[in-house]
């Protein structure tokens, strides 16, 4: 008998809150409602660095970054991160300016770039 008057007594306790929670709501206003705004912790897309440059072969202190030291080959657009247009362009401006003798074309082997100097003469640079 205690049992059921406990349960009883329960579920009209809950029904009471049941009722005043609904009762309380007050129609939403507009300054209630939540701001729309972008993601803030969405990462910015990937640009080229070049998009907003022109390239050009004169420019060899540009176009020196975009090829190897060691081997003296162009890198890859997986490693500069240019776009594909951007790439072209470096590569046959690294191509012309090496033609018109503003790079060099030979370089050293890997295994002579960190040789001693033997004479002891410094290059001003």
């Amino acid at each position: 008998m205690l049992v059921m008057k406990y349960c009883t007594n329960i579920s009209s306790v809950s029904a009471q809150c049941i009722r005043s929670l609904t009762s309380q709501q007050e129609p939403l206003k507009k300054g209630d409602m939540p701001i729309k705004m972008e993601n803030p912790y969405k990462t910015p897309p990937k640009t080229c660095i070049l998009c907003n440059i022109t390239v050009d072969f004169k420019n060899v202190q540009l176009l020196s970054q975009f090829i190897s030291p060691h081997t003296g080959r162009i890198y890859g657009r997986h490693i500069t991160g240019l776009c594909g247009r951007k790439q072209k362009e470096v590569s046959k401006a690294i191509k012309k300016a090496r033609s018109m003798g503003f790079m060099s074309v030979t370089l050293k082997d890997p295994q002579f770039i960190k040789d001693p100097d033997i004479c002891g003469i410094k290059h001003f640079e």
